[in-house]
Parts: structure tokens; C-alpha cells; sequence
């Protein structure tokens, strides 16, 4: 897949759009967004059209397709280009289908490709509607003879997650131009977009999503089921204040996400911390580095091992600490497709309109997965020294 950076400028701007929620604003930021995508796919093939080297495709991020894949996207090309696309393309999903590798690859790159998400225990649940997830309760064996009450403890220590009540769409919008660009170069503006346009929707989601209205759910949310609201979903959580990373402030932190609401014990070996870049680079990296004797610099330097993850989903003055083998993300397709023509925006006639859409599930275990941080004033790291006189000891 052609590389396209996830932090960049239309990026950030979709992003910042989302968090928004102005409609107007996303409708704008999307529109630069693919503008974006589409004219790295153009540079690129005005770079190597001449070349007929697969080798050299394939180097260049353009993926070999299958032969199930070459035939779709001949035939999208096709279809896009006749008098009544919408029918014609409609017949194409129909009978053929988007062929699932496609997707498929969507998946690993976005795990491989962006850090929150490849933190994160990422499912693909293809056409499931439903996924069970073990919340880890200390009833999930049982020695001798299981008792009714024994069983219903065990019953209940897994938990039922609806994986199509919420949905990531992608309106990927086509020049009649690009379509003479061939298949290869099709594919690799679809899947560049639906990627990255899933990846930013995702971050967002992990976040900070309400868990109503379409949305998944946040690491930033209360998500005690007493406090769940039809209309405005989770609320957010109450940050906690912290000036430093000492070992005196920090395990206290570490400590509100080992057990879970439930008493038991969870395993933090893969702790992770969510911060936005300025704040890494400002509050974050000055907290977590010194100067040894030598000159040189050690960084990551806190009392336990933690992973520090920047994203641009997390306003500036939080952060949030979390356990990310215990917030669950699953992404499917619908079997009745999961790609149509859309009629939902009107644009010029060389231009044709598909969706792309994507059923999508994500929530924290419990509420002790995460902790949300106020680091607004964070303090930089430095090395203390007692000085003993007479007995007493000063910094």
C-alpha cells in the first residue's frame, strides 16, 4: 500500500474536524483529506507509468493483485464509466462482491501501520453480528461439582458485544480521470483511503466515542452502566491530577488499573500511555528524561515499564493510562455488501460517489482499563540528591 503519512496536515485537519463534530467543518476536512490521497496516487503513477516491472511496483507500496481482485476492479472501472453507474455497479456488488482480501489487507495495515491501533486487541470479526469477550472473571473454572449458583458465576463472567450497532463509512469519491489509471492504481487510492479514513475514525472512537448514537467507546469514558445515557451515551471521566512520575506518584496511578471493578488482578506488562504530540513533546519527554554524568540523555524513564503512544485524538493537557489487551476493537462487513453507490452527495459529473462501510464495535473491559490524566502541569524529570548533615537529610 502506498505510504501516506497518518500525521500529516489533512489528516490532523480531519481529525480536529471529528472532534468537532461540525458537520460542515468534516464535510471540508474529508474533502482535502481525499484530495490528498488521490494526488499521491497521481505523482506516483505520473513517476512509473512508463514501467511495466511488477518488481518495481511492488517496491514503489503497490500491492500484486489477485486475479478475484484485478477482475473486480476492471469491472468497477467498467461500470463507473457507463450512463447508468449506479445499476451497473449495483449488479457488479451483487454477483461479485468486493473480493474480502481487499479488506482483509485494510485490516493488517492498519494495525501494523498506526501505533494506538496496533496496541490495541484488535479483531476481525468478518460477517459476525455478535462477539463474545471474557471480562476475566475469577469464575471461569470450577474444581468438583458445578453448582447452579457456580455456573451462573461463570455464565456471567462473559460479556455479549454487538458488533453491528455502530459503523465507520468512507465516501471514496473518483475522477473519471483516475479510472484511467488501471486496477493497480484503483486499488492502492481505495485502500489508502478507506485505511487511513478507518484509522482516524478509530483512533477517534478509542478515544473519546460516547458508545451511543453510532459511535464505539471511548478510554476516556465512565463506562459504569448506571451512568450510561440514551442520548448523550458514557460521560467522561474525572481526570487525575499529576505534576510528576515519581515512583510515589506513579504506582498509585499504575495501581487504579490492576484490579478490575470486578477484585481480580490483571496483568499490565503492556501499560500504555495515551498522550496528544505537543504534549509528549512539551510535558510528556521532559517528565520521563535526564542527563546522566556523561552528557547524553536516557529517556522512557518511568518507575514501571510503560510504552508512550501519541495521538491526535487526545486534546492537549490529558493523557490517559491504560491496559490495552483489555479494550476490545472489532471491525466487520455486512453481508449484504459492504460497498455501495451513493447518491448521498451531489458533485460534478466527472466525479462518482461509493461508500464504503464498515460495522464496528469497541469498549474497555470494565471501567478500570483506563485512567484519564490531567498532565497540564506536568513537571520535567530531574535527578534528586539527599545531602546528610548532621543526621539530616536535604534535597
Amino acid at each position: 500500500m502506498i505510504k501516506i503519512a497518518s500525521q500529516n496536515e489533512s489528516a490532523s485537519a480531519l481529525m480536529n474536524a471529528i472532534k468537532s463534530g461540525d458537520e460542515k467543518q468534516i464535510k471540508e476536512a474529508m474533502d482535502s483529506f481525499q484530495d490528498a490521497i488521490a494526488q499521491k496516487v497521481l505523482n506516483q503513477y505520473e513517476e512509473i507509468k512508463e514501467m511495466d516491472d511488477k518488481n518495481i511496483l511492488s517496491q514503489r507500496g503497490f500491492r500484486q493483485l489477485t486475479s478475484k481482485e484485478q477482475k473486480f476492479y476492471e469491472k468497477w472501472i467498467e461500470t463507473a464509466k457507463s450512463s447508468n453507474p449506479k445499476q451497473e455497479f449495483t449488479d457488479l456488488i451483487e454477483v461479485e462482491g468486493m473480493p474480502e482480501t481487499i479488506i482483509e489487507d485494510v485490516y493488517r495495515d492498519l494495525t501494523n501501520e498506526h501505533p494506538l491501533l496496533s496496541k490495541i486487541k484488535f479483531q476481525n470479526v468478518k460477517y459476525l453480528t455478535k462477539w463474545l469477550l471474557n471480562d476475566h472473571s475469577a469464575y471461569n473454572y470450577a474444581w468438583g461439582e458445578i453448582t447452579a449458583e457456580i455456573a451462573q458465576e461463570i455464565t456471567s463472567g462473559f460479556k455479549m458485544v454487538k458488533v453491528n450497532e455502530t459503523k465507520l463509512s468512507a465516501f471514496v469519491l473518483i475522477a473519471l480521470d483516475m479510472l484511467e489509471l488501471g486496477p493497480v492504481f484503483l486499488d492502492a487510492y481505495v485502500r489508502t483511503l478507506l485505511k487511513e479514513a478507518a484509522a482516524i475514525g478509530l483512533e477517534h472512537g478509542i478515544v473519546s466515542g460516547k458508545g451511543v448514537k453510532g459511535e464505539i467507546t471511548g478510554l476516556n469514558r465512565d463506562v459504569t452502566l448506571s451512568k450510561f445515557n440514551g442520548e448523550t451515551g458514557y460521560p467522561e471521566k474525572e481526570a487525575v491530577k499529576v505534576t510528576d512520575f515519581t515512583p510515589a506518584s506513579y504506582g498509585p496511578l499504575v495501581a487504579k488499573v490492576v484490579k478490575t471493578e470486578k477484585g481480580n488482578y490483571r496483568k499490565y506488562k503492556d501499560l500504555t500511555l495515551l498522550c496528544n504530540p505537543i504534549d509528549y513533546l512539551s510535558k510528556i519527554m521532559p517528565a520521563t528524561t535526564v542527563q546522566n554524568l556523561n552528557g547524553t540523555y536516557t529517556n522512557n524513564l518511568f518507575p514501571i515499564p510503560t510504552d508512550v503512544v501519541e495521538t491526535d485524538a487526545l486534546d492537549e493537557g490529558k493523557a490517559i493510562l491504560f491496559v490495552p489487551s483489555d479494550y476490545f476493537a472489532g471491525l466487520g462487513t455486512s453481508k449484504e455488501g459492504n460497498i455501495s453507490y451513493s447518491d448521498e452527495f451531489k458533485f460534478l459529473e466527472d466525479v462518482r460517489t461509493y461508500k464504503i462501510k464498515l460495522f464496528a464495535a469497541g469498549m474497555p473491559y470494565d471501567n478500570t482499563v483506563a485512567v484519564v490524566l490531567d498532565i497540564s502541569e506536568l513537571q520535567p524529570l530531574y535527578i534528586t540528591v539527599l545531602n546528610k548533615t548532621d543526621g539530616n537529610a536535604t534535597p
